[in-house]
C-alpha cells in the first residue's frame, strides 16, 4: 500500500498526522493505492483537515493580530508576532499539510473511478477546493495546475496566479454540485461511518459547496469591475441554496477521552486527563478589543468566550502592551467549564468546525446587503446568524432574539447606521476561536472592524499586520525555480488579489 494511503488509514485510529507523514508521503510500496476504497479514505481525510484547521498553533496569529486574543503577561512576549516579523520559516506546517491532505483527496478521486462512487468523487473535489481557497487566501500564488502530480513526474510544480486559481475553483465547485445533482440511480451511498461531517447527506454537501462558492465570490466584491462576474457565478447555482440554521459543517470522527483522540482545539488547552496543557490555558488570554466590544454591548456570550479572573470582572491587555500591563491573574482566559460544549474550549468530544451555520448566514447577510442575493432579507439573515452563534455558545433562541432587538447600535440591525460594518463586526466576534482565516480575510478586504488596536510593540515593522504569509522555506529549498518565478514577495505590500484597498 502506498505510504500516503497508509498514513490516512492509520489516522482514522490515531486522529491526526505528524510532520513525518508529510516527509514520507512519496515513499512507495508494491501494493496499488487505488485498491483502497474511497469510503475508507474519506473519514481520515476529513479528520486530518479538521485537525489542521482547529489547531491554534497553525492560525492562532490571526486572533492575536486582530484583537481577539493576546499572550499572557506571565510569558515572554514573542517578538515575531508582536513585531509582525514574519520569515519564510513562519507557519510552514499549514502549507505543507494542506498539500499532503490535498494529495490524500486526490487519491480518493483516483479511487472513485466507478460511476457508482460519484458521491465520493464530489466530496473529494469540494474539500480540495476548501484547502486550495485557504492556501490562496494566506499565500497568494501557489502550486495548483501542476500540484498533486508527483506520480506523473512533476516534483517541482509551478506557481499559478491566485485569481486564476480562484476562478477555476469556482468551476470545480459547480462541477461537484452537478455530480451530486445528476448522480445515477444505484450509486454507492456515502454512509455516516465514512462521512464524519454530514453523515452522508448529499444535499448538505451541495449546500456546503455552494456556501464556499458564495464566500469566495463575496471576497471579490470590492474589486473594481467584478460585479457582473459575481452575479453570473451566483446565478448558476442559486437554486442549490446555502447552509442554513442547524446545517453546520462539523467534523467528529468519534473523539474520545483518550490521549491523541480528543478534539484538536480542546487538546491545545487540556489533556485527555483534564489537566491544563503547558502553554495552553496559561498562555493564550483574551484580547482587549474583544473584551471591550462585548462588554460595551452587554453580550452574554463573553462568559463563554472567556473566563473571568477569580477576583475581578473581564479584563484584557492589547497585544504588545507594556504599560499599564495587567498581570495574568487579572486578565480573562479562554472560556472553559468542564463538560460544557458551549464554551470556547469546549469538551474533548465537541465536533470540530469546518464552516458553521452562522458563518454561512453572515456571508449570506453580507451578500444580500451588497445586492447579490435577490429575494433575501439581510436583517433576517443577520438575526439568524446571531441566533445560531448564541446557540453554538449554549444560549437559547430567546436570549439571542432579545439581544438583537435591544438598544445597542452595534447589535440591532435597525439601529445600525452602517449595516455592513454591523454584520462584519458581529461576524468577527462570533468566529473567535472558530474560523481564523475568514477573520483575517474580512479585515484585509474591508478594513472592518476599524477599531482594532494593533500591536503596541514599538519595534513593530509595520503599522498594521501582514497581508499575507511568506512562501515557506521548504519551497525555497526544494522548488526554488518555481518560487523565483513568482517574483519578490512582501508580507506588507503583496496583497491577495481580492484586497482592493
Amino acid at each position: 500500500m502506498n505510504k500516503k494511503i497508509l498514513t490516512l488509514l492509520v489516522s482514522v485510529v490515531i486522529f491526526g498526522s505528524s510532520c513525518s507523514d508529510f516527509l514520507s508521503v512519496n515513499e512507495k510500496n508494491p501494493n496499488n493505492a487505488s485498491a483502497v476504497s474511497p469510503k475508507l479514505l474519506l473519514p481520515a481525510a476529513l479528520n486530518n483537515i479538521a485537525t489542521m484547521m482547529n489547531t491554534p498553533g497553525n492560525y492562532g496569529f490571526v486572533y492575536l493580530w486582530h484583537g481577539l486574543w493576546t499572550i499572557s503577561a506571565g510569558y515572554s512576549q514573542p517578538s515575531q508576532l508582536l513585531q509582525y516579523n514574519l520569515s519564510n520559516t513562519s507557519y510552514q506546517n499549514p502549507f505543507s499539510y494542506s498539500y499532503l491532505y490535498g494529495q490524500n483527496l486526490t487519491e480518493i478521486e483516483k479511487a472513485a473511478t466507478d460511476p457508482k462512487d460519484v458521491y465520493f468523487l464530489a466530496t473529494a473535489m469540494i474539500m480540495k477546493v476548501y484547502l486550495m481557497q485557504n492556501l490562496v487566501d494566506c499565500w497568494g500564488d501557489v502550486p495548483y495546475t501542476e500540484a498533486f502530480k508527483a506520480n506523473e513526474g512533476i516534483l517541482k510544480p509551478k506557481y499559478d496566479k491566485q485569481q486564476a486559481i480562484y476562478e477555476d475553483l469556482i468551476l470545480k465547485l459547480d462541477a461537484a454540485i452537478k455530480l451530486i445533482q445528476t448522480a445515477p440511480a444505484g450509486v454507492n451511498a456515502v454512509t455516516a461511518s465514512s462521512d464524519i461531517m454530514f453523515k452522508g447527506n448529499m444535499t448538505l454537501w451541495a449546500k456546503f459547496a455552494n456556501t464556499i462558492k458564495l464566500r469566495m465570490l463575496i471576497h471579490q466584491s470590492l474589486m473594481t469591475g467584478r460585479d457582473t462576474y459575481i452575479k453570473a457565478a451566483i446565478a448558476t447555482t442559486a437554486s442549490v441554496g446555502y447552509l442554513g440554521a442547524g446545517e453546520s459543517a462539523l467534523v467528529n470522527p468519534g473523539y474520545l477521552e483518550s490521549s491523541g483522540k480528543t478534539n484538536p482545539f480542546y487538546n491545545s488547552f487540556y489533556s485527555a486527563a483534564g489537566t491544563q496543557q503547558d502553554g495552553g490555558v496559561s498562555y493564550w488570554h483574551a484580547g482587549r478589543d474583544a473584551v471591550d466590544f462585548m462588554l460595551a454591548a452587554a453580550d452574554a456570550r463573553i462568559d463563554r468566550f472567556f473566563n473571568k479572573p477569580a477576583t475581578t470582572g473581564h479584563a484584557a491587555n492589547f497585544l504588545g502592551q507594556s504599560a499599564p500591563l495587567l498581570q495574568s491573574s487579572f486578565t480573562s482566559q479562554m472560556g472553559y467549564s468542564k463538560g460544557v460544549k458551549g464554551y470556547m474550549i469546549g469538551t474533548y468530544d465537541k465536533s470540530a468546525p469546518i464552516l458553521t451555520d452562522f458563518e454561512s448566514l453572515f456571508v449570506q447577510a453580507e451578500a444580500t446587503e451588497r445586492g447579490y442575493l435577490a429575494g433575501s432579507s439581510a436583517k433576517t439573515l443577520y438575526n439568524a446568524a446571531m441566533g445560531q452563534s448564541f446557540e453554538y455558545m449554549g444560549f437559547s433562541a430567546s436570549t439571542a432574539a432579545a439581544y438583537t432587538a435591544g438598544d445597542k447600535a452595534t447589535v440591532n440591525y435597525d439601529l445600525a447606521t452602517n449595516k455592513l460594518a454591523l454584520i462584519l463586526q458581529q461576524k468577527w466576534i462570533s468566529l473567535n476561536g472558530i474560523a481564523p482565516i475568514e477573520i483575517w480575510t474580512d479585515y484585509r478586504r474591508t478594513g472592518i472592524p476599524s477599531f482594532i488596536h494593533f500591536s503596541e510593540d514599538k519595534a513593530k515593522l509595520n503599522a498594521t499586520p501582514p497581508v499575507r504569509l511568506l512562501i515557506p522555506q521548504r519551497e525555497l529549498d526544494n522548488n526554488n525555480e518555481s518560487v523565483v518565478a513568482v517574483g519578490k514577495i512582501s508580507a506588507f505590500t503583496s496583497k491577495i488579489f481580492w484586497q482592493n484597498r
